[in-house]
């Protein structure tokens, strides 16, 4: 039976998750990789601490509940946390961080199960003994409920630290990278209006087909000409960008997109080059695998 005190606290956990991964969502795609000289975890590395953390806890937990809140020696699986340290240094994929935040979404659930379980019992504490530990340490479950939420509080200002000194590092190509990245949302939600307001007056487009130079499109009016024509003619849309990076006013992003599904469906990969000007798109230049 949940109590007052188990929804608050529950309340303040998933309050602290969401904040979490509404910063994370928000780190541009190539900044995953940045990683800060003498740090442990790369900036989308930080997902994986994040969700060992919350794996370690969990596994806490368990000990605590299976054992009738007696004293108890919880313990991860073989590795976990090797492994855990080792990924997170790794230059991750803006792919990769998505999976990681959706495994955070699947341990945040399944430690809320828990916790309300054991709703009635939050506060009863048990010796703990933790691995490297001298002597055991009274657990409550809401003593893990509060850790994990301030573990996830305590990513949020350093990932807004880090995002900002990743955009430091690399000089005006993150006003450009910015840019597209809007850009690329906006024509995922199929939104030409939003699409437009992103690009210069003089745009121009250039189309992967007719093979074997595509067709050129060149001012707001054509171009907006061909993104109604084409959202509108193709069945389920889906456009999934792989990897983008930038350089000086130039941005390049490897993409995969998908239409309809089962027989009527497909896919092609391409690559679009982007100039940026004066906080537009000027210039998009698509080119796919034949």
């Amino acid at each position: 039976m949940q109590t007052m005190e188990s929804n608050a606290a529950l309340a303040a956990f998933t309050g602290a998750r969401d904040r979490y991964l509404e910063t994370m969502r928000h780190v541009p795609p190539h900044a995953s990789e940045y990683l800060k000289p003498g740090d442990d975890y790369s900036l989308g590395g930080i997902a994986v601490h994040v969700n060992f953390v919350l794996e370690h806890y969990t596994n806490v937990l368990n000990a605590l509940i299976a054992g009738g809140f007696a004293e108890c020696r919880p313990e991860d699986p073989s590795g976990l946390e090797v492994r855990a340290q080792a990924r997170a240094k790794e230059a991750l994929q803006a792919g990769e961080v998505v999976a990681e935040l959706a495994t955070t979404e699947k341990l945040h659930q399944h430690l809320t199960g828990m916790i309300e379980g054991v709703a009635a019992d939050l506060d009863r504490k048990a010796p703990v003994w933790y691995p490297g530990g001298a002597a055991a340490y009274p657990t409550s479950a809401a003593d893990v409920l509060g850790w994990l939420t301030d573990h996830y509080g305590e990513h949020v200002p350093q990932l807004e630290a880090l995002v900002a000194e990743w955009k430091q590092g690399t000089g005006g190509a993150t006003d450009a990278f910015a840019v597209v990245t809007r850009f690329c949302e906006a024509f995922d939600r199929g939104d030409v209006e939003a699409v437009m307001a992103l690009m210069t007056d003089d745009c121009v487009f250039e189309s992967t087909d007719p093979a074997p130079d595509g067709e050129r499109h060149a001012g707001q009016a054509a171009v907006r000409t061909y993104w109604e024509n084409f959202f509108a003619t193709t069945e389920e849309p889906r456009f999934e960008n792989e990897e983008m990076f930038a350089s000086g006013d130039r941005v390049f992003s490897r993409w995969r997109f998908s239409w309809g599904s089962g027989d009527s469906g497909g896919h092609v990969r391409g690559i679009d080059a982007y100039r940026v000007r004066e906080g537009k798109v000027a210039e998009k230049l698509a080119y796919v695998k034949g």
